[in-house]
Formats: structure tokens, sequence, C-alpha cells
């Protein structure tokens, strides 16, 4: 059967000329093709829908309410394998305003958000590795598609992102720090030493403790550290870089 006639068999069971598909008209990969041919009728044609507006525009309700569930029960099909019949390796299920329901749960669903993490960062953005902290953010969750990912790393895009790339960041390398981590006195002497001898290329406390300025904090990104571990204080820092020196001191 060709696509025209298998498109007006469709149009027939949507205007009620038919009261279902004809027997076997799904079976095997041939019943496969004819569920492509119906899905992209009904986006296209029938409600006008462009490709690319498809995981913005189109859910499970969309396909069901024409009469396409039946059909995608027979083969176990979400409402997204529906579409990634009709489009295969077109969309991603999480571009889709709603993803299919258990998507994220469980440990398969886990492993999927990893992918779908590195998908978003490796092919789609191509964010440079060294960047990574500095641009996944509580808003790249978001714009992405990714919110319900977020809530499975309790919305810590550190924990996120120390699964996917497990080792490579710290905390305090994030836009978005986590929360207790300038509390945190392991934190603070991490970054601290890190923003002076690599950041700043101090050679010794002493050198940093006559050369730091606060505006070192704001060029590197390192407000948080600033306001939170010395309350915004350059007396503060000066009196931490200190200790640091008395300890190696001694």
């Amino acid at each position: 059967m060709d696509r025209e006639q298998v498109i007006e068999i469709y149009q027939q069971v949507l205007e009620g000329k038919r009261k279902r598909f004809p027997n076997d008209f799904f079976v095997g990969n041939e019943g496969k093709t004819y569920m492509s041919y119906i899905t992209r009728y009904l986006l296209e044609q029938r409600l006008l829908i462009p490709i690319h507006e498809i995981p913005l525009r189109v859910t499970a309700d969309t396909l069901w309410s024409h009469r396409l569930r039946p059909p995608a029960m027979l083969y176990g099909w979400n409402y997204y394998e529906v579409i990634d019949n009709a489009y295969p390796g077109e969309f991603q299920p999480w571009e889709f305003r709603q993803v299919p329901r258990k998507y994220w749960k469980g440990e398969q669903g886990k492993n999927r958000a990893i992918e779908a993490i590195k998908y978003v960062i490796e092919e789609e953005l191509k964010i440079p590795f060294n960047e990574i902290p500095l641009r996944v953010n509580f808003h790249f969750f978001n714009q992405h598609g990714l919110g319900g990912v977020f809530s499975l790393f309790r919305q810590s895009p550190f924990q996120v992102i120390e699964a996917v790339y497990p080792g490579s960041f710290k905390p305090w390398q994030f836009a978005n720090v986590p929360m207790n981590c300038w509390k945190n006195e392991a934190s603070i002497q991490e970054a601290m030493d890190d923003f002076l001898f690599n950041q700043l290329h101090f050679l010794s406390y002493e050198e940093a403790f006559l050369n730091i300025k606060s505006q070192h904090f704001n060029d590197r990104q390192l407000t948080g550290l600033f306001q939170m571990a010395f309350d915004a204080q350059m007396s503060n820092v000066k009196e931490w870089i200190k200790r640091q020196e008395m300890q190696k001191a001694n």
C-alpha cells in the first residue's frame, strides 16, 4: 500500500467514515512505515506544524486525540517513540515540553540524564571544557528542557557535572556555587590556593598578602568567595593569608 492510500484510510478514520484501522494494518515493519506516514501527515499537513516546532507544540494528547494511541499501544510506544519513528534521530526526548513518563526515573533514568547533559554540552552547544562550570548554571537546565534532570541532582549544577565528568571540577569553580561551600574551611583553602597561586600566579603567601586586591576577586568571578567567606572585607582576606603563612612557617 502506498503513502496516499495509507493517508486516505487515516483521513477516513479521523472523519468517522471508518470506525477503526483495518485488521493487521500496523503489523511488522510495514506497519511502522504506515505509522510514520500518518504521523507526518497529521503534524505537517493536517495540523500545519513546522518540523522544527514539533518539540514545542506536540504532546501526547496531540497524537492520542487524533486516533494514534491504539496503534502506538500495539508497539508499546510512548508518544515520543511515535514521533521518533516518523522522524528518526531528528529530536531528543528532553527537547519536548512533555518528557515521556518516568523517563528520568531509576538508574536508567540517571544514565539518560548524564547522556542528555553531555549531548547538550558537547554536541549541541559545543561548550569548551574549561568553560563548563561558568556556563552550566541554573538557567542552563530550563533553557534546554532539562528541568527534570536538574531535580534528579538536587538542583545543583555541580552535582550534575560531577556525575557527567567525575572529578574534573571543584564546587567553587561554578557560577552557582553549592550551598554552604563557603562555610567549609577545606573548600575555602582549596579555592584560595588555586586563586592565589594558579590564577594570580603569586609565588608565596607573603607576596599575595602584599599584592592582593578586591578587584582580583571580581576579575576571576569569585565575588561569592569574597562575600561569603570574608564578608567582602580585604582585612579578613589578609588575615586569612597571614594565618596560612604562619601555619606554613610552623
